[in-house]
């Protein structure tokens, strides 16, 4: 899904709820935005008259059906998953947090729970370091009492509510507390995977080796071998903490999974996409995100032209002093198509509700 301008600089990951407008604005106005986002290239090619090519890579055997993941907050069903609920194989809903002693808070909704238990989707749901406190999560990896309070909660959270694994969302760690952090892992695999759950890990992006900065905490050696699933999260690229640009450039996210690729098997790795846009005063830095139909709602309120970054691949438009970028089908679709060239385990999307409508046509051939 961070130094506090990272500490979902992803809002477009955690609130927002108000943003969203009534279903039936959102699919009308979404036929004549994609019209609009085509326009540059001849109609029946769309957007990829305008691609360059992506840097040369070898195609890795992909799996016959890539993992569809999907974050979602709040205690009600969101539209998108009952509307596509056939699309999705996992859901993580942001519902739990560990404080510093181990012990976990928040509260499960029943009514999502078994919406998604009937329909076959697997329920694996975000345990995050309290509000992502560095404090927190180093009182976890440092004192061996606490740890063990949190794989005794942890335990308790999956067999009360018969959850098919947890997806520990650790941000903003101290990169001291780096090889700490990957024995903490080692030991929740080591509790929850005998029982047969998932074990899973959200992982911040990066190109290199880091040992400072928001990735410094992460070891991606040494927490490969106790994560069934990495969800790297490739977004945030230019963040709402910082200055205008891109989310997820296309090359960079290609550099990110390659980077990935090093430390983690293919196989192990779930490319996560992001759903929202962020928008900018033009030539200050700081910007609020933005879900798809409160996009479509501003672009059709001012007039505005969206338009595409051919080096990016990602869709943009400024109105009155102001840039939004953000992703739409056609930006997603580039980067879907690197789980299938890179031959990862699949996608996760960062979160239910901001989506673009059209993503939901999307698919991905083996």
């Amino acid at each position: 899904m961070a130094v506090i301008g990272r500490l979902r600089a992803r809002t477009g990951r955690w609130g927002w709820a108000g943003l969203f407008v009534a279903g039936a604005l959102l699919m009308a106005a979404a036929a004549p935005v994609a019209a609009r986002e085509s326009q540059p290239a001849r109609p029946s090619q769309g957007y990829a008259a305008l691609l360059p090519p992506l840097p040369t890579v070898s195609p890795t055997p992909a799996m016959a059906k890539p993992l569809r993941w999907a974050y979602m907050v709040g205690s009600k069903i969101p539209d998108s998953l009952r509307d596509h609920a056939g699309q999705i194989d996992v859901i993580s809903p942001a519902w739990f947090h560990a404080d510093a002693k181990g012990m976990i808070y928040g509260s499960d909704s029943p009514t999502v729970t078994q919406f998604a238990k009937s329909r076959g989707i697997k329920v694996v749901p975000i345990v995050a370091n309290g509000e992502f406190q560095q404090s927190v999560s180093h009182a976890l990896v440092t004192d061996g009492g606490r740890q063990t309070q949190l794989l005794d909660s942890l335990q308790w959270l999956v067999n009360t509510f018969g959850y098919d694994g947890v997806n520990v969302d650790f941000e903003n760690l101290a990169p001291g507390d780096r090889s700490l952090f990957s024995a903490m892992m080692s030991n929740v695999y080591a509790r929850l995977h005998p029982l047969g759950k998932l074990v899973t890990l959200a992982v911040p992006s990066k190109t290199s080796e880091r040992f400072d900065g928001f990735p410094g905490g992460f070891d991606y050696s040494g927490l490969a071998p106790n994560v069934d699933l990495a969800i790297v999260m490739a977004y945030d690229q230019h963040y709402s903490g910082g200055w205008a640009g891109p989310i997820a450039d296309i090359a960079w996210v290609n550099d990110v999974i390659s980077y990935a690729k090093t430390a983690i098997p293919p196989s192990k790795i779930v490319l996560g996409v992001p759903f929202y846009g962020y928008d900018w005063v033009i030539g200050r830095s700081g910007a609020r995100a933005m879900a798809y139909n409160d996009i479509v709602s501003t672009v059709f309120a001012h007039g505005a032209q969206i338009r595409l970054d051919p080096a990016s691949q990602s869709p943009y438009f400024t109105y009155a002093g102001r840039i939004v970028w953000f992703e739409d089908s056609s930006s997603l679709r580039a980067k879907l198509n690197l789980v299938t060239l890179h031959g990862l385990a699949g996608w996760a999307g960062w979160r239910l509700g901001q989506e673009d409508p059209n993503f939901w046509t999307l698919s991905l051939q083996p």
